[in-house]
């Protein structure tokens, strides 16, 4: 439907006389028609569009276009695929082609697209993808069969840069891996490549120059092993180097605390993150790159606390705005999980699984399709991007409201036998949980039922926002029938719990447990952590992203504390003391049996990582305030000084950097936080403690008391800087 274009400003490159543009053309998402075993998932073949405006000191311009009158040659990439890799043959290299002195006799004559082209361009806006600091090899070793094996010691997207010295026509084959074999051969098992039908290859064929350096530029991937064959001698730390590749997207937040567990966690969460922004919020780097829409939401909060990512979420509610636009006779839906399916007509206007491009899977399930309502919702709460709603609120209505015309429908498979006319019962459920023996699952019932009532309480305020008043009263009055009706279900009101770990942290995060029963709920957490999970979670992508903070925000910081500092089996620490992971896995190598299920799944799934969320927000006690969205307005509640020495957080919002720096010493806690101009603070202070603000004791008139209960009370703080001390 459309394609989007880049500017640049080429000032620097001109120079004075005659000047020539060159430019090579891959394959990329666009023309990618290799992978997949052939599946007709590209668009056309390569073309080239391009303007170039020059303006002269004098006022006159000369605007030079694209067209039959330029010349091309096949060049040295002789062959470039997003997912099966590139062939370089230096010996094709023309040094001098994009030289104004290049005889062009034998090019051929450019022609006009004439098949394919986009109908539209349209400017884009997110950060472009460049390259990053490169990666040495931690180590080296030949493999079984005599190719040399690089360790770079992290698993992150990127690619190989080669340096080699090596007679003219020598090739060079570098096949990437996640994983070695015991006898530390490549393992290709997690990349999927049996579904694109090879192997993903980076080859390069010698001009026979003295040393000769090569980077791909049209292929990339997810890897930490790299397998060199073909080279004659030995390697050196600088033969091979990973350079990583992403979305250049600026760091917001800088978070780091006196606990090295949870740092590494941090850092596990935005190597995978970044490692999947490639223009889409792609799953994984390697075996599919694709922008599912449940993956997102999964972790759009942690994301955007430590990333600038207003412009690329936007650049990617246009891709699902695109996909969905199309209407479909006997389209793919989703039924239960991910193996029950229907077909039905979908009209135009509801989103598919994933979005963009050919590979659909089908009509986005309820719990898959809230990202179209959430991802604009958060854009407003972290950024304050009021706009994105007047923008899209058609799409998240109509999306919310065909959710609820599933509700009337009595579902194929419904284990329950009352009927309900809110109960959900469509969706994937609980996506990726750790492996434990028997236990059982989050019903489908519940996640897609709360994200219904998610999108229907987003849509009420929303509306009110938009100065829709009868929209925000009919989605208040869905909201309230929608609780009583999954309360009436699905919760115990002797035992306090909706019946899993992931369904009470996402009723506590979303408003659906009765009031008063919040820290009761947040005890059966704790209740099934020890007695069906080895005192640790049994959470998939929707529970782990939540159950932290939960558990902290109502009475159990020391259990949300135990959950991210536990060792040996059973917790975190097993990813990277058992099963060497640097990134986070599709699913988390947690124990023995998941180490084992996962050995052969993806080992780069940012869908894991929205746990990272509690540690800003509530070890660093940064958090953005109902009062006033997008950091307007600060929360900062201490909810972990009691587990740890210190943490400090800082945070870039619009109105300047928010800082939360705190220390427990020997007989108080030393809190200093920073709110920018234009700003103000909720700062929750524990009640019953001599309290100083920058030197003097804490008082009603000084500082407005907001809220207060029996354990801590809630001050107005103007923007400035502030040293508080809390005597213990």
């Amino acid at each position: 439907q459309y394609a989007l274009y880049t500017t640049y400003d080429v000032t620097d490159n001109i120079k004075k006389g005659e000047n020539c543009i060159g430019v090579m053309l891959g394959s990329g998402w666009f023309s990618q028609d290799e992978g997949w075993r052939g599946a007709p998932f590209g668009y056309g073949k390569p073309m080239l569009r391009l303007q170039m405006v020059v303006e002269y000191s004098d006022g006159t311009r000369t605007i030079i276009v694209s067209d039959d009158s330029w010349h091309w040659k096949a060049g040295p990439v002789t062959q470039s695929n997003i997912y099966l890799g590139e062939l370089y043959d230096a010996r094709q290299e023309d040094r001098n082609w994009c030289l104004t002195d290049t005889a062009v006799g034998e090019w051929h004559q450019a022609v006009p697209a004439t098949e394919n082209s986009p109908p539209e361009l349209v400017s884009q806006i997110m950060e472009p993808i460049r390259t990053h600091k490169p990666v040495k090899p931690v180590g080296w070793w030949k493999s079984s069969t005599g190719s040399w094996i690089f360790d770079f010691g992290i698993n992150t997207a990127g690619i190989p840069h080669l340096q080699v010295t090596a007679p003219a026509g020598s090739r060079l084959d570098i096949r990437i891996s996640e994983e070695k074999t015991a006898n530390g051969d490549p393992d290709f098992s997690t990349l999927g490549w049996i579904h694109h039908g090879d192997y993903f290859t980076y080859s390069y064929i010698c001009q026979g120059d003295e040393q000769e350096s090569w980077i791909p530029r049209f292929t990339y991937h997810g890897f930490r092993y790299a397998e060199l064959s073909g080279l004659k001698g030995e390697p050196d730390e600088n033969t091979l180097n990973l350079i990583p590749v992403y979305n250049d997207v600026p760091t917001r937040a800088v978070f780091e605390c006196s606990d090295p567990q949870i740092n590494r966690l941090h850092q596990l969460a935005m190597n995978t993150l970044v490692s999947n922004l490639h223009g889409i919020p792609t799953d994984c780097p390697n075996r599919e790159k694709c922008g599912w829409l449940g993956d997102t939401h999964a972790y759009v909060k942690m994301a955007n606390l430590n990333l600038q990512m207003n412009n690329f979420w936007l650049k990617y509610l246009g891709d699902i705005r695109s996909g969905a636009e199309r209407a479909e006779k006997n389209s793919l839906f989703h039924e239960r999980y991910n193996n029950i399916f229907y077909t039905a007509d979908k009209p135009s206007g509801l989103p598919y699984m994933i979005a963009p491009g050919k590979r659909l899977c089908g009509v986005a399930s309820p719990d898959w399709g809230t990202a179209l309502v959430q991802i604009p919702w958060w854009l407003y709460v972290y950024y304050g991007n009021k706009q994105v709603l007047h923008d899209f609120y058609p799409d998240m209505q109509q999306w919310t409201d065909y959710v609820s015309s599933l509700g009337s429908d009595t579902a194929r498979t419904n284990k329950y036998e009352k009927s309900t006319s809110h109960i959900i019962n469509q969706g994937l459920g609980d996506w990726c949980p750790p492996v434990y023996p028997e236990l059982s699952r989050t019903p489908v019932e519940f996640t897609s039922t709360a994200f219904h009532y998610l999108d229907v309480s987003i849509m009420e305020q929303v509306a009110a926002i938009l100065d829709k008043r009868d929209d925000a009263q009919r989605y208040a009055n869905k909201k309230e029938d929608i609780a009583s009706e999954l309360i009436e279900m699905m919760y115990d009101p002797i035992l306090k719990t909706f019946g899993s770990q992931t369904a009470d942290a996402m009723a506590l995060d979303l408003g659906l447990v009765p009031p008063g029963d919040e820290e009761k709920v947040a005890e059966s957490i704790v209740r099934y952590m020890n007695t069906q999970s080895e005192g640790f979670i049994n959470c998939g992508i929707f529970g782990i992203a939540r159950i932290g903070s939960m558990l902290a925000r109502y009475g159990q910081a020391d259990a949300a504390w135990d959950i991210f500092t536990r060792r040996g089996e059973n917790s975190f620490a097993w990813m990277w003391g058992a099963a060497d992971a640097t990134s986070l896995w599709e699913i988390l190598p947690v124990n023995r049996l998941s180490e084992e299920r996962a050995a052969e799944s993806s080992h780069s799934h940012p869908m894991q990582g929205g746990y990272d969320v509690t540690f800003i927000e509530d070890i660093g006690c940064i958090r953005p305030d109902s009062s006033g969205f997008g950091f307007k307005v600060i929360r900062f509640d201490p909810l972990f000084t009691s587990c740890l020495d210190w943490a400090k957080v800082s945070l870039e919002t619009a109105y300047g950097q928010v800082a939360s720096n705190w220390s427990n010493d020997d007989d108080k806690l030393s809190w200093h936080i920073r709110i920018p101009a234009n700003s103000s603070g909720r700062v929750v202070l524990p009640a019953g403690k001599d309290i100083y603000v920058n030197g003097e004791k804490l008082n009603d008139k000084q500082y407005k008391l907001i809220t207060k209960d029996d354990n801590s009370a809630t001050y107005y703080f103007p923007s400035g800087n502030f040293e508080i001390d809390v005597w213990h």
